[in-house]
């Protein structure tokens, strides 16, 4: 688009050196508009691109053009042709200087990885709440990724720029501190070439401690390289660059292989699947709890492939580089050890199909998503049982920013004694992959379900107004401030609640899970825990993306820090039923489609 631009911008000065001579012949005051034309094109430029010093000459140039408006169009004087004819030479000069600058200057639209790292360190150490309670040591940190940042600002690769983000991101195990880049088309690519290949397979973990293949390519329910219908993130705009050629040819390797759904994987690339965890260096998802964390971890072996590092992605048409000293310029492989039907272990060599990021989200949503419907609507599960759906805690984007959730805790309370007085007993709130919202909006469910009489929720800190920070009293606790409570109806007391959460559960997804989770007839259960991740967040703008982090602490009545994990890496929301990863379950979800975690609850009760 620059270059686009300061041609047009020669063309201009062209055009103006003729001008010149002609202005004197047919005299005519909109002359004076052609000579206010590069300011115009200036100021798009502008406008597009923002100011870039490296276009210093363009301005120049369209800055000399404002004399000749002063240059007597109307006059007929030869006079003013040769000052004009020289300033549009002298134009054309400063405007080839700009162009030797963007197509030759090394440092042009260099993206400054380094300083963002440095802007972003700088905030968070100054504002980050949970330096304590996470154990973070600030100068570790900084030792390690300052040399990584400077490398990747040199090679000015925004892969492993992106890649260097999720693993600094990762260090703080909190949900709510997360990198973004700035550039969606080279966000795409980045997270397309994050994730290893497609070996036409995801791995979970059975709760026996087995390891399955699930999501398997070639079965009617399963993702498909050919399909691209569905994909996230726009993945089928670019699904050709990625896609082996060899793909519909080889995508049944599997199936024919007798792997389908649940058969047991005993070994990938002749090493145990344990074996790969302490490779996996950055995830998709925040995992401040361990248990969630261990839950996924299968998941993200399965983009390995043959002599290859986690991460390391094959596009075809290129050569990788891998860290483990391989050259790869053709289609990788896996070596697959597996139980068939008879009980015999056997061995596949399955060819890379394309990248896995797309069938591991699409495995990890078969499995976490909740129902497909409305957030806040309902839903018969059967005569005794309803359900509600909550997938964000926002009510609509008039009470959102607020927090009078007035109206919405109204016309729930209308829809609760509706259900009562038609004999409901038992009732399901789903609130799995909730990624959050207001505190309020979950105060405003809580009130009704709550037992009656006055329940606080958290305490604010106290902020030091004159350093902007939030200060620890000399027990290390933040010094409090002014509670949050709501008043309890128990409309539900005689009813049963079961609470559906997962690993996505998030932000005020857990404040529901903590405050819902303490009630006697409620009982939180789901695959995994909540995200763990409950304090206020902040966001910071880079100049090639934005980092977010937890900046405004909540407290418990006793001082300590609400919800988020601590070193330990154990979960603080209630989590009452762990449901059990089986083979009834992979056949239930991948074979069947059904969502085998709401029959599970509805028949629990």
């Amino acid at each position: 688009m620059d270059v686009s631009f300061i041609i047009i911008e020669l063309m201009l000065m062209a055009l103006l050196f003729v001008v010149a001579k002609i202005g004197v012949k047919i005299v005519s005051n909109k002359w004076r508009l052609l000579y206010a034309a590069p300011s115009f094109v200036t100021i798009i430029m502008v406008l597009l691109g923002g100011f870039d010093l490296y276009h210093i000459g363009v301005y120049a140039a369209a800055f000399l053009q404002i004399f000749c408006l002063f240059l007597g169009n109307d006059s007929g004087d030869e006079k003013s042709v040769k000052p004009k004819r020289i300033l549009a030479v002298a134009s054309t000069f400063m405007i080839l200087i700009s162009l030797a600058l963007v197509l030759f200057a090394p440092d042009y639209k260099k993206m400054s990885f380094y300083e963002d790292f440095k802007t972003a360190f700088n905030t968070m150490k100054e504002h980050y709440v949970l330096t304590e309670e996470k154990g973070i040591e600030w100068d570790e940190l900084y030792a390690k990724y300052d040399p990584l940042f400077k490398e990747v600002d040199k090679s000015q690769d925004y892969v492993e720029n992106y890649k260097l983000w999720l693993q600094f991101t990762g260090e703080f195990y909190d949900g709510h501190v997360g990198y973004e880049p700035g550039d969606e088309g080279l966000w795409r690519n980045a997270f397309c070439r994050l994730y290893g290949n497609d070996y036409g397979l995801c791995l979970a973990r059975l709760s026996t401690g087995e390891y399955v293949a699930v999501n398997v390519e070639g079965y009617d329910n399963s993702y498909s390289v050919l399909n691209d219908e569905h994909d996230e993130f726009g993945y089928y705009s670019v699904k050709e660059k990625f896609l082996s050629k060899s793909a519909e040819q080889d995508r049944l390797t599997l199936k024919n292989a007798g792997i389908k759904n649940g058969t047991v994987i005993t070994k990938w690339n002749g090493r145990p699947v344990e074996e790969y965890f302490e490779d996996i260096k950055y995830y998709i998802e925040q995992y401040p709890v361990r248990e969630n964390e261990e839950f996924y971890l299968p998941m993200y072996v399965a983009g390995i492939g043959n002599g290859m590092e986690y991460g390391e992605t094959y596009v075809p048409g290129e050569t990788l580089k891998s860290k483990s000293g391989a050259t790869i310029s053709e289609n990788p492989t896996v070596d697959i050890t597996y139980i068939n039907e008879k009980g015999e272990e056997k061995e596949v060599t399955a060819p890379s199909l394309g990248i896995y990021v797309m069938r591991m989200k699409n495995t990890m949503n078969k499995i976490d998503n909740g129902v497909n419907i409305t957030n806040l609507d309902w839903q018969k599960v059967n005569d005794d049982t309803y359900l509600i759906r909550i997938s964000q805690m926002a009510y609509d984007q008039e009470t959102y920013s607020g927090s009078d959730y007035t109206k919405m805790t109204d016309e729930l309370r209308e829809d609760i004694l509706d259900l009562k007085s038609k004999g409901v007993k038992n009732m399901i709130i789903d609130i799995r992959s909730n990624s959050g919202g207001s505190p309020y909006f979950v105060e405003g469910i809580a009130q009704l379900l709550a037992p009656k009489g006055e329940h606080l929720t958290y305490y604010n800190a106290e902020i030091n107004e004159k350093t902007a920070t939030y200060e620890r009293g000399v027990d290390g606790k933040y010094k409090m401030g002014v509670p949050s409570g709501y008043e309890g109806e128990d409309l539900w007391h005689d009813g049963q609640i079961i609470l559906l959460v997962n690993a996505i559960t998030v932000s005020a997804g857990d404040d529901m899970t903590y405050m819902l989770g303490e009630f006697p007839n409620v009982k939180v259960m789901g695959l995994t825990r909540s995200n763990s991740s409950c304090q206020a967040v902040t966001g910071v703008s880079l100049e090639n993306g934005d980092i977010s982090f937890s900046a405004v602490p909540n407290l418990l009545p006793n001082g300590e820090i609400a919800i988020d994990t601590y070193t330990d890496h154990v979960g603080r929301t209630p989590f009452d039923e762990k449901i059990p990863f089986t083979t009834e379950l992979i056949t239930s979800i991948f074979d069947k489609g059904e969502d085998y975690i709401l029959d599970y609850a509805a028949n629990s009760f």
